[in-house]
């Protein structure tokens, strides 16, 4: 700094000792002597600047260098600090969902459905006895009786059959046998589609045999022809067919039933469904419009085993006069 006013005092002073120097010259013009102040001038201006940069660098950087002590960038950057993530991210702690996923132990699913067997046999459907019902070996009654359900008992039904109207029904007096019950006088409740399906055991060979005799002659809307029959063999009764023919009018009448109901007149007596061995029943030959009293009458006479006049069957034939 020192040199540089050195160097503007020299300056300076030359510029007044020409100035002077002109004055006192008068041959030199004016314009002339304001034309070498003015580059004169000029040139102090110049060297004037050109040591004012050369200065510049030397004395700015002290001054403004602060700036890398100004930039506590690296020090305020605390992200990494705030960034406690790490630390902060109990995330597997918190995230006991193996532990809490306690779905294993919460799955007693399957073992509720391990008791599905004793669950199924008191879940399966049930039948509902309407009317006392035997319940036999085999789908018809030429199969032995293995017991009577009573009306207002309820069975449990363990499978289903290949026969319409028949189901495996468990013996409630002796549980773990079964029977095939007929479903005639039975409400069943419940869904048999996941039962088992059971087919039909082989029929066995039984004897079959009724004693027929003629009783009387009834009238209701017309007149018919009353027999008693009786059950001598050891297969139960369910149907019969009925031709009798009047050979003295030369007419015939056919009547079919499945029942042995005793009738008076118009009504019913006693309700008979079927006759087991030993039981007595009544079969009636209908739709005379006449009276056939002292006529000759030839009856032709099937009882059946089974409903509709199937499975073992038996016929006799009779001659009598009412």
């Amino acid at each position: 700094m020192k040199r540089f006013l050195y160097k503007l005092s020299i300056l300076l002073l030359a510029g007044s000792v020409l100035f002077t120097a002109c004055k006192k010259t008068k041959t030199i013009p004016t314009i002339d002597i304001q034309k070498q102040i003015t580059q004169t001038m000029q040139v102090v201006a110049k060297n004037v600047q050109s040591t004012l940069q050369a200065v510049v660098p030397t004395t700015v950087p002290p001054t403004n260098t602060p700036r890398p002590t100004a930039t506590p960038l690296p020090t305020a950057t605390p992200i990494p600090t705030a960034a406690l993530l790490p630390t902060a991210t109990p995330i597997p702690t918190a995230a006991l969902l193996p532990t809490a996923t306690l779905v294993p132990t919460q799955t007693p699913m399957p073992v509720v459905t391990d008791t599905s067997v004793p669950t199924a046999l008191y879940s399966n459907p049930t039948a509902h006895i309407n009317k006392n019902t035997n319940c036999r070996g085999g789908p018809s009654t030429v199969f032995p009786i293995i017991f009577t359900a009573l009306e207002g008992e309820e069975l449990r039904i363990v499978a289903n059959t290949t026969i319409s109207d028949y189901v495996i029904a468990e013996n409630p007096n002796n549980p773990g046998q079964n029977c095939w019950l007929w479903t005639q006088y039975v409400d069943i409740s419940g869904d048999l589609s996941g039962l088992l399906v059971t087919t039909p055991p082989p029929v066995p060979t039984l004897a079959m045999s009724f004693k027929l005799t003629y009783y009387r002659l009834e009238t209701c809307t017309g007149w018919s022809l009353a027999f008693k029959v009786v059950n001598i063999g050891s297969t139960t009764l369910q149907s019969y067919t009925i031709v009798a023919k009047d050979i003295t009018e030369k007419n015939q009448e056919t009547t079919s039933q499945n029942y042995f109901n005793e009738r008076d007149g118009c009504g019913v007596k006693e309700y008979i469904p079927y006759l087991d061995p030993g039981e007595r029943g009544f079969i009636y030959a209908d739709d005379f419009a006449y009276d056939p009293d002292n006529h000759s009458i030839n009856a032709t006479i099937t009882v059946c085993s089974n409903d509709n006049q199937t499975s073992i069957c038996e016929t006799q034939v009779i001659n009598f006069t009412p």
